[in-house]
């Protein structure tokens, strides 16, 4: 069957073959390129300690040197220009690329916020949620998305009418706004402040337009309030994760086919017209994914380990030794051992099993590209509600995921005692653990970014479940907890980080003003 040549021409225009030309009239902004080289240098030791996924590490940087301009700065101008610049030169965004015009647009969002937290009207985890609005806004206005907003948008159209909820009530607003998100999530891999900040822009336009209301900003900053809770009300929706897996073999679909125009641009055209060299050309892309995802795999596993080491195991480490010494008056060298070598051990095993998908997913994958591809809707998929159980069942149910901590964490604690650790080495162990075993976890859910289908479920797979539920959700929180205690992050964000930027500043002038002098000796 052919496909629709309205469908495919949409996707080709999405896929930007057809890139309208840059506007070079317009003076752009440049950095130094001896410069760059430092704030790209300090960037990567920098982010070897605060662990972030890849395709989220450019946001934290907007929000990380936002904070830090806006604490020495108040002129919103003279903070966008620093701040585009730092960007540029940390190799967050070209090099002379960027129009000057945009340091006042950036201004406007930087003088937005400044003017919503000058009213306090929320708690200061309200005011760091506002901050985290404005740096995705500002990366959204900083780096040319429209391809993304475009692809979420046409995959949005094709199957919103297609995914029904049974045995709930649910708004149809509520619906479409739970499918989009889906979209956003599984075609992106976005966090939930970029969802956020999607969200405010369709409950509160207000927002976009700070012209109108900066004379009198109270109403807005305490109407934001109010916003952010209707935001975290729609983000920790009970049927969130079940419309993700629906939407996914449709976002991983689209994702490969742009890979395959990138790949074969001339080609492309043509192969929207050949259902059959098309679906070869996908299955081909698609293997070369999934071995990329072991490499991928073990240059995170790598990143993890070393983050781990430096932030937390290191300082766990220092603690074990003289309170053993303390306590016991020698140290326990083999628990001191297995305490050294069980994470890095632990994290090359994850890279070691990662498994490939199989001919399965790509097919289902084929298919759910197919379902796009043409002018018949897409099959309708039926999601259903969470499971409504009497009190009683809850009660019960609870008592029996609170025994799993008990004869998870009870079982590897009198294992421990058996080979002879002391209670000292036995907490570092089950933190190590926790840590490790979490951030493995989030690897692997990384390197199922293809997969599509479901493994299944085997009596093997439950008890591992059984047990690794209650170190995966400890792992959650102690990383989530102990990032805030992070002693290296403090050193390079609030002692180190606002010298060397200055220092950098200097530079630049520097260069800026040897070149002058230079010129002036020219006839």
């Amino acid at each position: 069957m052919a496909y629709s040549k309205a469908q495919t021409q949409k996707l080709l225009e999405i896929f930007g073959l057809n890139k309208p030309k840059i506007d070079d009239s317009e003076e752009k902004i440049t950095v130094h390129a001896a410069v760059s080289r430092f704030a790209f240098f300090y960037e990567k030791i920098r982010n070897l300690v605060d662990y972030k996924d890849e395709h989220l590490i450019r946001k934290s940087a907007i929000l990380r040197m936002l904070k830090r301009l806006c604490l020495l700065e108040n002129d919103p101008k003279v903070i966008a220009e620093q701040l585009i610049r730092e960007l540029i030169a940390a190799k967050y965004l070209p090099n002379g690329v960027l129009p000057l015009s945009l340091i006042d647009e950036v201004s406007w969002r930087i003088y937005k916020l400044q003017l919503v937290l000058s009213i306090n009207a929320g708690p200061e985890s309200h005011a760091e949620w506002v901050r985290s609005m404005i740096a995705v806004e500002l990366e959204d206005l900083l780096v040319d998305a429209s391809s993304e907003k475009a692809l979420a948008s046409f995959l949005f159209d094709r199957i919103s009418g297609s995914i029904k909820v049974n045995g709930m009530e649910m708004e149809q607003s509520v619906l479409k706004l739970q499918i989009y998100i889906a979209c956003f999530r599984t075609l992106f891999k976005a966090d939930d402040e970029i969802i956020g900040y999607k969200l405010v822009r369709a409950f509160f336009p207000e927002w976009m337009s700070p012209q109108s209301w900066m004379h009198e900003p109270r109403p807005i900053a305490e109407r934001l309030v109010a916003v952010e809770r209707r935001v975290r009300l729609q983000l920790k929706h009970p049927l969130a994760l079940k419309f993700q897996k629906v939407v996914k073999p449709w976002s991983v679909a689209l994702n490969i086919l742009r890979q395959v125009v990138v790949l074969k641009p001339i080609e492309a055209s043509a192969l929207l017209e050949k259902p059959e060299s098309l679906m070869v050309a996908i299955s081909n892309v698609a293997d070369e994914r999934y071995a990329e995802a072991k490499i991928k795999v073990r240059r995170a596993t790598a990143r993890a380990t070393l983050y781990l080491f430096l932030t937390k195991m290191i300082l766990a480490l220092i603690l074990e030794a003289p309170t053993e010494l303390l306590l016991y008056g020698e140290l326990h060298w083999k628990a001191l051992a297995v305490n050294l070598s069980f994470p890095p051990l632990t994290m090359f095993l994850v890279g070691l099993f990662i498994r490939i998908p199989g001919a399965d997913n790509t097919e289902c994958i084929q298919r759910a590209l197919g379902e796009l591809l043409v002018d018949d809707p897409v099959s309708v998929r039926i999601i259903s509600s969470p499971v409504k159980r009497s009190s009683l069942a809850k009660t019960m149910l609870t008592l029996t995921y609170g025994l799993t901590f008990l004869i998870t964490f009870g079982g590897i604690w009198l294992l421990l005692e058996r080979i002879s650790f002391t209670w000292v080495s036995s907490l570092i162990f089950i933190f190590f653990l926790c840590l490790v075993s979490f951030f493995a976890y989030r690897i692997r859910l990384g390197a199922r970014e293809y997969v599509v289908i479901d493994g299944k479920v085997t009596l093997w797979s439950s008890l591992v479940d059984f047990f690794s539920i209650p170190i995966l959700r400890a792992g959650r929180m102690l990383s989530s907890t102990i990032t805030r205690l992070n002693v290296f992050l403090f050193f390079f964000d609030f002692i180190f980080e606002a010298p060397y930027k200055m220092f950098l500043g200097l530079l630049e002038e520097w260069f800026a003003f040897a070149k002058e002098k230079k010129d002036e000796l020219q006839p």
